[in-house]
């Protein structure tokens, strides 16, 4: 948008300065960054092996370290995993329907830990008896308790987040404590 000096109508109307859009085809690019360096093509779009996309290698969301280190992994327990995060899916679903419709994210967090826990214990514990391995086994118990003590934190806190939403009431839940609305 520019500020100019009023003409036409508006400067018969009395207007001293108008403020015009030029046409689109016209406008100045939305990001201020050179777009023709050797990480983007022609049209501003990064470019096959860009240096931005060098980073990715080393994160660890999907498109990360991990997901080439899972890649690895035992395909039974990549098969655990699968249905872990079906678990967790189901149970987020479920939490948020007992609990007024929403939940945090960090009740989230818990129930997809919880669901891990729970999917490796079950990996563990059927390598436990196809090996005959006592130790395997204790393993796979300690991680289904870690999973239960997850499961029930994250109902705490789903609670406490559903009382804290009805003091406030639905208009007022992003409100800090303390701020009147």
């Amino acid at each position: 948008m520019k500020l100019r000096a009023a003409h036409g109508n508006a400067k018969r109307l009395g207007r001293i300065a108008v403020t015009e859009c030029p046409p689109v085809d016209e406008l100045p690019p939305a990001s201020p960054a050179e777009t023709d360096r050797k990480d983007r093509g022609n049209d501003g779009r990064f470019a096959p092996g860009n240096g931005i996309a060098r980073h990715s290698k080393t994160r660890s969301g999907p498109q990360g370290a991990l997901l080439g280190l899972d890649a690895k992994a035992d395909p039974a327990w990549r098969a655990a995993r699968a249905w872990a995060r079906r678990g967790a899916s189901h149970r987020i679903a479920e939490l948020a329907k007992l609990h007024g419709g929403e939940l945090g994210s960090e009740a989230c967090a818990l129930v997809v830990d919880s669901w891990e826990l729970r999917g490796d214990a079950r990996y563990l514990a059927a390598r436990a008896r196809a090996e005959g391995d006592a130790e395997l086994a204790r393993t796979a118990a300690a991680l289904l308790a870690g999973a239960r003590q997850a499961q029930r934190d994250a109902w705490a806190l789903a609670a406490l987040e559903a009382t804290e939403r009805n003091k406030r009431g639905n208009a007022n839940r992003f409100l800090r404590p303390g701020a009147k609305p």
